[in-house]
């Protein structure tokens, strides 16, 4: 049987901590407060991605951006969405994450990326990921973001997992341990920040680095 791994990638495989300390730097050159900022930053991001109607991740950010101006009675942010975008697109994968994908693919492995992101930005941080994955979805193909299950659902019939060995790797407890709960995937969940997770939602393992997954596999 032909196995597979899927991927989340922001925050997962790549460090996406600069874009938000990106928008800190903005606000406190203009004499706002950078933690406020990027809170309400990531707080509309979410939000965004939660609405009925599906807009593309580039428009996420910059609506996100607008949002910022209202909460913080300026108008400043929106006017730094080059900037932003800029840095999404520079944005590097963590120290522990290429030697053990390529690792996994010299093992026989599979590999599929799943993102709430578009082609546009996300071609950049492909090319930061070695291009390595044998398959990439993202929210401009299923014009849904995770949390929702027609993400999974999209991923698990273009990728036929039904029929193959296969477990979804994430950072995201909500946006993808909770889903592939509901859905009955394999999952590990990669604990970057060391968080307790809940009952509820298990069976699934735990690793606090990418490298780990080589050991549990």
């Amino acid at each position: 049987m032909e196995k597979i791994l899927t991927f989340d990638c922001y925050g997962t495989l790549i460090d996406t901590s600069p874009i938000y300390n990106a928008v800190e730097v903005i606000a406190e050159k203009h004499g706002f407060d950078g933690k406020t900022a990027r809170n309400i930053f990531t707080n509309y991001e979410d939000r965004l991605m939660s609405i009925e109607d599906y807009i593309p991740y580039n428009e996420v950010i910059y609506q996100a951006l607008e949002y910022c101006d209202l909460e913080m009675v300026c108008d400043v942010f929106h006017k730094n969405y080059e900037q932003i975008l800029s840095v999404h697109e520079n944005i590097e994968p963590f120290p522990d994450v290429l030697e053990a994908l390529h690792t996994l693919k010299e093992n026989g492995y599979q590999l599929a990326l799943m993102s709430n992101s578009g082609y546009s930005i996300m071609q950049y941080n492909l090319k930061a990921l070695d291009n390595i994955f044998d398959k990439v979805i993202l929210a401009q193909d299923t014009h849904v973001y995770k949390p929702q299950l027609a993400f999974f659902e999209y991923a698990e019939k273009e990728l036929n997992l039904k029929e193959k060995e296969h477990c979804h790797i994430a950072k995201g407890y909500w946006w993808d341990i909770v889903p592939c709960s509901k859905i009955g995937w394999k999952k590990i969940w990669l604990n970057r920040d060391h968080k307790s997770g809940m009952k509820k939602h298990m069976p699934y393992q735990e690793i606090y680095t990418l490298d780990e997954l080589l050991k549990i596999l």
